[in-house]
């Protein structure tokens, strides 16, 4: 005989007690019916259909309770410290807890954040990535086990918005998945946004033309040389014509 026991995802963390027992079609004791079988699972109570498992629901459960970065503008190149303090308020401890920094055009913006909680963070907006060895779960006095830590942005050109994700893969499992994204309320910007990105399309095209350039300038003197070797060869067998008409009128 198996029992199935379903655990509902909304259930609470914690030790419980759970009693299997097998009935007869005859009823109870109570009923002239087995005469095992009472109301009572206690003590000398518990009979032999009966029996009491525990069981212990374990899980962590991390939660970003806050994200503050110092500064909201940097050259581009530096980084932008961003303030993070995490917490556990599950019921055993996380290991190996990946945690990235995202970058997208809005800051704040809420339909960014719950598409990041859907789908998780585009490969290519992720701009750093940090590992955490681990993180305890509170003890009996406490509510949650928190850390604090800081997290590099790399600046880049213009202002973006940026957005703390925990375990992005969701390799950790937890109680609720839906508070381990949480954005940084301001825009990171570069020190002047629209000067910088400029700049940057300048250099992305300015390299293509210098090479095209360049390449016009091979061109010229390639043509140069060999405009003027033709012309050495038209000059000497100019000058062998005269040489044979000359040596033709002295025969004559």
């Amino acid at each position: 005989m198996v029992a199935i026991v379903t655990i509902a995802p909304s259930a609470k963390l914690d030790t419980r007690s759970l009693g299997l027992k097998v009935v007869s079609k005859m009823g109870n004791m109570m009923e002239g019916g087995d005469h095992d079988d009472s109301p009572a699972w206690d003590g000398d109570s518990l009979d032999t259909n009966e029996f009491i498992i525990t069981l212990r629901l374990r899980a962590p459960n991390l939660d970003i309770t806050e994200v503050k970065a110092s500064i909201t503008q940097a050259a581009v190149g530096e980084t932008i410290p961003i303030r993070v303090l995490l917490e556990n308020n599950g019921n055993t401890h996380a290991t190996d807890i990946e945690i990235i920094l995202c970058e997208y055009p809005d800051a704040g913006d809420a339909d960014t954040e719950n598409e990041i909680k859907k789908n998780g963070c585009e490969e290519d907006r992720i701009v750093m990535r940090q590992v955490i060895g681990a993180l305890l779960a509170p003890d009996a006095s406490e509510e949650s086990k928190s850390i604090e830590l800081y997290l590099l942005y790399p600046v880049s050109a213009g202002s973006h918005g940026v957005y703390v994700v925990v375990d992005p893969l969701n390799e950790i499992v937890e109680t609720s998945e839906r508070d381990n994204v949480q954005a940084v309320s301001t825009p990171l910007e570069s020190e002047n946004p629209f000067l910088d990105v400029a700049g940057e399309v300048v250099g992305k095209t300015a390299l293509p033309f210098a090479v095209i350039l360049l390449t016009f300038a091979l061109l010229g003197v390639v043509y140069l040389v060999g405009k003027g070797r033709r012309d050495d060869v038209n000059n000497r067998l100019a000058e062998q014509s005269s040489l044979i008409s000359v040596l033709g009128s002295d025969e004559n």
